[in-house]
């Protein structure tokens, strides 16, 4: 996951506090993870950032160090893997029904901040159904 990629999904207007875990993330595999570089990623005003990550820090999802910068806890890791299991179940679902790759990643993006767990899991039982299925009528 890269800030390209959670741009083509959406409009960075509506950025929601998962967002912001995806960009610290991206920020920490690129270095380190700062308030000026946050917000520079996701267009928002650095004041704006500074009231996401004491939101985050206080539901325990990052270790906001100010000018130490932004450590990702267990609990935000975890959540970052329940949406790439999200985006991937989507944007296979949506390439299995014949929707264009770009697209399919692109709408993935957007819902996979949106849509319950459990949907997500009967989608992803739907596509394991529909590929078994596609291997039988060939």
């Amino acid at each position: 996951m890269d800030i390209a990629s959670m741009r083509r999904g959406h409009e960075m207007k509506d950025v929601r506090p998962e967002h912001y875990l995806e960009a610290i993330y991206a920020l920490s595999r690129e270095g380190k993870a700062t308030l000026s570089a946050l917000a520079d990623a996701l267009g928002v005003k650095p004041s704006s950032a500074h009231k996401m990550l004491r939101r985050l820090d206080e539901e325990g999802y990052i270790i906001y160090k100010g000018r130490g910068g932004i450590e990702i806890t267990e609990r935000g890791l975890a959540l970052l893997d329940a949406l790439n299991r999200s985006h991937k179940v989507l944007a296979e679902f949506f390439k299995l029904i014949g929707v264009d790759e770009d697209l399919a990643e692109a709408e993935a993006e957007k819902l996979e901040h949106l849509m319950n767990p459990k949907v997500v899991e009967r989608i992803a039982d739907l596509t394991e159904a529909l590929k078994s299925l596609k291997g039988v009528l060939k």
